[in-house]
C-alpha cells in the first residue's frame, strides 16, 4: 500500500513539475515576442507612405541591397527604415538583425543595437558578425569583459569563413581590451602616484 502511495506522489510531483515547466516556457516565449515588438517600436522607425509605395514592388533581397547601400553611404536613418521593412516582411533572416544592430550602433542607440545582435545570435548561434557587433557595443558601453568574450567568440567562429583583414582587426581590438583590463588602475599596485618622481 505504501509503495502505491509513493508512486502516486511521484506522479503528482512530476505532473506539477511539467505544468510549471510548460507555464515558464510559455512565459519565456511571450516575453521574447513582447521584447521583439518593443525593440522594433522603440527604435523610432517612422515609415512614410511614400517610402512604402516605393518599395511595394520590391522583394526582400532588393530591400536588403537598398538598405546596405544606405549604410555604405552613411545614411543610417534611411537604412534603419528599410531594415525595419525587411524585418516586417521576413523576420527570420539573422543577417537583417545584425545589420539593424550595426545601423543602430552607428546611430549610437546602443541598447537597441545590443538587442538586435543578441536576437541574431538567438536565431543563429553561428552568426559570427553578430558577436563582432556585440563586442563593439559592449566596448562602447564600457563593458570590456563582455567585449572580450564576444570578440573571442567572433574570432573562433569566423576563423574559417571571414576575410583575414577582419580577423586581424578583431585580434587587435582583443589585444587592446585585454591590455586595458590588465593594466593597473591609478593608485593600484604602487604606493606612489605615477606622476610623482621617485622619492
Amino acid at each position: 500500500m505504501m509503495a502505491g502511495q509513493g508512486a502516486s506522489r511521484r506522479r503528482g510531483a512530476n505532473l506539477r513539475y511539467l505544468r510549471v515547466s510548460l507555464a515558464l516556457l510559455g512565459l519565456v516565449a511571450l516575453s521574447g515576442w513582447l521584447l521583439s515588438l518593443w525593440i522594433t517600436q522603440s527604435a523610432n522607425l517612422p515609415l512614410s507612405r511614400d517610402s512604402e509605395a516605393v518599395d511595394a514592388g520590391q522583394n526582400v533581397e532588393q530591400l536588403f541591397e537598398l538598405a546596405v547601400g544606405h549604410m555604405q553611404r552613411s545614411e543610417y536613418e534611411l537604412a534603419l527604415q528599410v531594415w525595419h521593412r525587411v524585418l516586417l516582411r521576413d523576420a527570420g533572416i539573422p543577417e537583417v538583425r545584425v545589420n539593424m544592430g550595426f545601423t543602430l550602433y552607428e546611430l549610437e542607440q546602443l541598447p537597441a543595437a545590443r538587442n538586435f545582435f543578441i536576437g541574431a545570435m538567438e536565431q543563429n548561434p553561428f552568426q559570427a558578425n553578430a558577436y563582432y557587433g556585440l563586442a563593439l557595443v559592449s566596448e562602447k558601453s564600457g563593458d570590456l569583459k563582455g567585449a572580450i568574450g564576444a570578440m573571442r567568440s567572433y574570432i573562433h567562429l569566423a576563423a574559417a569563413t571571414e576575410d583575414e583583414h577582419f580577423i586581424r582587426r578583431a585580434r587587435s581590438a582583443l589585444w587592446e581590451w585585454e591590455a586595458q583590463l590588465s593594466a593597473p588602475k591609478r593608485g593600484e599596485g604602487s604606493q606612489q602616484e605615477p606622476d610623482q618622481p621617485p622619492g
